[in-house]
């Protein structure tokens, strides 16, 4: 019976959910709306994952709905879903070779009983660079009889949910939750079940055998999972361990907690990020640095999580340092010794706001000269700045309304969950400045709530606009389960529409 529990990560996002309590439970909610074909710009707005592939000069954006991908800096967007790339799923771990071949691992739901529902990994897929085909993978599990050594093998897609992919060479390193560390030769046809500390494997029975993240730097090989980080210089053979020791206050010099759910390098220093969150006991969440590959540690943001906010993911452009968490993202322009949160983001031209604090990735890419631009993912959509946070733009999926007409206003997503902190968007597009107003409905069409927005006069080619609901009343109370209707007038333009309410 595995004692130490983690409050899990509430990925509340309006595509993608995943919670668990205790980390001897899968991600219980990998779930997927019904997605919309003709969607404009992203996939979807739940970020799960960023990469920036430098050769190719190509943004690739994970999403719960699947990938979408830029080489325009958002100008125009590739996107695949599961009837492109095949199976089923959202996309749960991203990366890319340097060859330009792109791999990807998706999830989803499953109802195992009439009343429960675990997350199951979809497998894995890649496609190589030119290529328009993708080659699927099945989900890496064990056969039955392996039980060789003691070895408790993983029969089973359920609660193997693959979160991180790395690439050293002809190697391919996955990280899942019931299907641990695992290794391929052979670009996926067969899989070796890796342990770093010589004991057979069993995730059940071992928290350093779930794995959560991975990365490949420099000839070495590290891995992140609820027993602390692993690293190898020798393609896997032999591994050097850093973790806080059970029961036992971190070490100075050492990691803050060792639940690794992220690992980044830092090539202008060689350094190594890693998000290390407290199992429990003395554990601290922070972000762990080291310059020296491990032999010793310096712990950040310890102070700024100490509430219990996890980060999610790191990334760097030299000495500065972006970190994605559940309270926003935070920049260092000194390596780490202070911090400075980004304000609410917000759409230069449209107006329109990443109305979440939950971030889950972040991304360089190249600008002109020295500069560069920082891609920040959330649960609400993805945005961009290219002068420091001073001005945004948001990219989100929605169906323009002035390429598809009727109805003139729609809402989106419908159903929503207002208690678990989403929004809905009522969606329009405008000719000029425009008086926008919004009435809100019960069954018994009883007035709710009135939504009133002035629009400013748009600039050119950028004319959809959106109001949001928070799902309360006009006392700020959160309204009951049901169905609801709404009345948008835009402009004299009038608009019936209903939404459903389901906490």
């Amino acid at each position: 019976m595995i004692k130490k529990s983690i409050q899990w990560i509430p990925l509340i996002a309006v595509l993608l959910l995943w919670n668990t309590n205790s980390i001897s439970q899968v991600v219980s909610g990998f779930q997927l709306q019904t997605p919309t074909p003709d969607r404009n710009g992203l996939v979807g707005n739940g970020i799960t994952d960023l990469v920036w592939y430098h050769a190719g000069s190509t943004l690739y954006v994970g999403t719960g709905y699947g990938l979408s991908a830029t080489s325009d800096f958002g100008e125009s967007w590739q996107n695949f879903t599961p009837a492109e790339y095949g199976g089923k799923g959202g996309i749960s771990a991203l990366s890319v070779a340097g060859d330009g071949t792109v791999w990807i691992a998706t999830g989803y739901d499953t109802t195992v009983q009439e009343d429960q529902t675990l997350s199951a990994g979809g497998g894995l897929r890649y496609q190589e660079a030119g290529s328009t085909a993708w080659t699927f993978i099945r989900q890496p599990i064990d056969a039955r009889t392996d039980t060789a050594g003691g070895m408790r093998p993983t029969t089973t897609h359920v609660q193997n949910v693959t979160y991180d992919i790395a690439i050293l060479d002809t190697q391919i390193w996955i990280s899942s939750f019931g299907g641990g560390i695992r290794r391929s030769l052979d670009r996926g046809e067969t899989w070796e079940v890796i342990t770093t500390d010589g004991i057979p494997f069993s995730a059940l029975d071992n928290l350093n055998h779930r794995g959560f993240s991975a990365l490949a730097e420099n000839g070495n090989i590290w891995i992140g999972t609820a027993g602390g980080i692993s690293k190898s210089s020798d393609g896997g053979n032999n591994w050097n361990r850093f973790y806080v020791k059970s029961d036992q206050v971190p070490e100075p010099g050492g990691i803050s907690g060792n639940w690794v759910i992220a690992l980044t390098h830092n090539p202008w220093d060689n350094s190594v990020w890693a998000v290390t969150l407290t199992t429990g006991g003395e554990e601290f969440n922070s972000i762990s640095r080291t310059l020296d590959g491990g032999r010793s540690w310096n712990n950040f943001l310890a102070e700024e999580l100490s509430d219990g906010t996890f980060a999610r993911n790191i990334a760097f452009n030299k000495n500065i340092v972006y970190v994605a968490t559940e309270k926003g993202v935070y920049k260092s322009i000194d390596a780490g010794r202070s911090w400075y949160l980004f304000p609410e983001i917000q759409d230069r031209v449209s107006g329109e706001k990443l109305l979440t604090d939950l971030f889950y990735s972040v991304a360089i890419s190249p600008d002109a000269g020295t500069f560069h631009r920082l891609w920040v993912g959330s649960s609400d959509g993805l945005a961009v700045t290219s002068d420091n946070g001073f001005s945004w733009a948001v990219f989100r999926s929605f169906v323009s309304t002035r390429e598809r007409p009727e109805p003139s206003v729609y809402a989106y997503p419908n159903p929503f969950s207002p208690e678990r902190g989403t929004v809905i968007r009522f969606q329009y597009d405008i000719e000029g400045a425009s008086e926008v107003k919004i009435d809100i409905f019960n069954f018994a069409m009883e007035r709710v709530i009135s939504l009133q927005k002035h629009e400013a006069m748009p600039e050119q080619g950028t004319y959809d606009r959106s109001t949001t609901w928070d799902g309360r009343d006009s006392n700020g109370r959160f309204v009951d389960n049901g169905v609801y209707f709404f009345r948008a007038d835009v402009s004299g333009k009038i608009e019936w529409g209903k939404i459903v309410v389901i906490n």
